[in-house]
């Protein structure tokens, strides 16, 4: 990691674990560009400018090599790996294919718990939205696909998006807080998914599922374009 880096680096506060804010920061500067492909992170480096002791550090960087965005190299240490267009696009035909076989699970045992709590999550969405509290609505956004994945039954099914919820909550985090002038598009969608499970159509819950975030994918790589462009 380049030692005459001058993006500020602020100290890791007391939300969550520091291992959890430390993989939070990493993530969020990987995503962004700031730490490039290839650029090795060393471990007392980035608990110097965190302010933290290493332990945290590296089991964030553990998280991280879990999550795909870094390498670990023999001898050698952590290298950042390159978050291509390819992967996100992966990663989002991915959730499509759990998230819509969730909904389908939901309607067909009838589970109004779960109905209810999403319901009171896209209630939470439109309260953020008319604020405009981005980090909210994007905090908010990820607990109801977190939750919609976790009321499927299907424990494997909500591990496989809790594995990459990390590097999704740094997703939309980039995306809600730079790419929209109004949150009132996304929300609908949100509200028009919620519609299409409560009306407990189950071909219907899936389409939506599999537009809602074949748009997000569009979204997010676009977001990434233009930033390389």
């Amino acid at each position: 990691m380049a030692v005459n880096d001058t993006t500020d680096w602020e100290a890791v506060g007391q939300q969550g674990t520091l291992a959890e804010t430390a993989a939070d920061m990493l993530r969020s500067r990987i995503v962004s560009g700031s730490l490039q492909p290839g650029e090795h992170l060393v471990e007392v480096e980035i608990a110097r400018r965190l302010g933290i002791s290493r332990g945290p550090v590296r089991e964030a960087m553990m998280k991280l090599r879990a999550e795909g965005l870094l390498r670990e190299e023999p001898r050698r240490g952590s290298f950042v790996m390159e978050l291509t267009l390819r992967d996100i696009r992966e990663i989002y035909d991915l959730r499509a294919a759990i998230e819509a076989h969730a909904a389908r699970r939901i309607i067909q045992h009838a589970d109004q718990d779960a109905l209810t709590r999403l319901s009171e999550l896209v209630t939470e969405l439109r309260a953020a939205a008319a604020g405009n509290d981005r980090e909210a609505f994007a905090r908010l956004d990820l607990a109801f696909h977190e939750e919609l994945t976790r009321r499927s039954g299907n424990s494997r099914l909500h591990r496989c998006f809790i594995t990459h919820t990390g590097l999704l909550g740094t997703l939309l985090r980039l995306e809600v807080t730079t790419q929209y002038e109004s949150l009132d598009g996304l929300l609908h969608e949100h509200e028009q998914l919620l519609d299409d499970l409560l009306s407990k159509d189950v071909q219907c819950a899936e389409a939506a599922c599999y537009l809602h975030l074949e748009q997000a994918a569009d979204r997010v790589v676009r977001m990434c374009e233009l930033r390389e462009s």
